[in-house]
């Protein structure tokens, strides 16, 4: 507990976040949105970009045989905006996945020097791709990767969403996603993944990694192997993501990549889940009721750290404290489950595990 404190408090006392800036150039980028389904999402992600501060840029999205309006209302963008293009999606080809598959072509249809991949779900203030390329100037880097400040309207989302960054910023200093040649200390997002082009062209990493359904922290790893600079950081709002609409999509989302933040050990990912669970019974056991007590308030204070460096409701994360250590088993379990039968589903299509 007190490890997870320090590097809770070490992520904050660090600024990870993504920091405000201006980029010393404005090399042109190529905006790659890959979107299944997303007729909700992405005329708000298409007028957000619009209103770019930093308009050197072009928009590409790729629709994945969607069967709602997805492409309709692209088409009412492009009618009004030349930067925006339409790639009209193919059946899937045999071992791939879908997302991986639309990143891969959306990145052979474009020749700038910055390739942005965002999912269809983020919105972005402003100020984020001057601010993204300033970060990556700054830092020479040939990944930079964000976690948005994520937004949650239901309790079912309040008792789930929250989980992924109290696992990630207590568990990983994220300093040394950039600092660290080691593998172990990886982490991306696909919602935000900002690549030099020329290194993306070079190694292809959709492609390399077509039947990943976690390519973005495979990517980050094999990225630290190949000695290439990346890093991740939390958004302070320069880009925002309403990942889930309730508990149920929450635990089908998250089930796909839980074990990914574990190394994909599934042994270390359940000790996680028992000692986070039930840690403070063997405390009361070996030390008495007050140390089982501070043990408990620590627990308490290391979700209050999480929510102030990821920018979420203070309150609401330490009420909701123990429904988000069930949910959290629960998402173990399912995970678990899934890999056993070695199938999981998101939108529509059937996952290899």
């Amino acid at each position: 507990m007190v490890v997870r404190l320090l590097i809770a408090t070490t992520n904050i006392i660090t600024r990870q976040w993504l920091q405000s800036g201006k980029p010393g150039n404005h090399p042109k980028v190529s905006i790659l949105i890959p979107a299944r389904n997303e007729a909700k999402n992405i005329g708000t992600l298409l007028e957000s970009i619009r209103k770019q501060h930093d308009q050197n840029f072009e928009v590409i999205v790729y629709d994945d045989l969607s069967e709602d309006e997805t492409a309709n209302i692209v088409d009412d963008f492009r009618a009004i905006d030349p930067r925006i293009r339409l790639i009209k999606g193919m059946p899937l080809p045999s071992g791939w996945l879908g997302k991986n598959h639309a990143c891969h072509q959306l990145s052979k249809n474009a020749e700038n020097e910055i390739f942005l991949f965002l999912d269809a779900d983020v919105t972005l203030s402003p100020s984020l791709i001057g601010d993204a390329l300033a970060h990556m100037d700054k830092y020479r880097l040939d990944l930079l990767s964000i976690f948005p400040q994520q937004i949650m309207k239901t309790w079912g989302e309040k008792v789930s969403v929250p989980i992924m960054n109290w696992v990630l910023v207590s568990l990983l200093p994220l300093i040394l996603t950039r600092k660290s040649g080691l593998p172990a200390f990886a982490a991306a997002n696909g919602q935000h993944m900002l690549f030099r082009s020329d290194v993306y062209k070079q190694y292809a990493f959709h492609k390399r990694f077509k039947n990943k359904a976690v390519e973005d922290i495979v990517i980050a790893r094999y990225m630290k192997e190949q000695k290439l600079r990346i890093h991740t950081v939390l958004s302070k709002g320069q880009i925002k993501c309403r990942m889930y609409g309730g508990l149920k999509d929450a635990l089908q989302g998250f089930s796909k990549n839980v074990l990914a933040f574990f190394g994909n050990n599934t042994l270390l990912a359940v000790t996680v889940v028992l000692i986070t669970t039930f840690g403070f019974i063997p405390v009361w056991m070996a030390m008495g009721p007050i140390a089982a007590l501070i043990y408990l308030l620590a627990a308490l204070l290391l979700r209050l750290v999480v929510a102030v460096a990821s920018r979420q409701n203070i309150l609401e994360n330490i009420l909701t404290a123990p429904l988000q250590q069930i949910v959290f088993a629960v998402m173990v379990a399912k995970a678990i489950y899934n890999r056993s039968k070695k199938r999981n589903s998101w939108k529509g299509r059937t996952l290899n595990i």
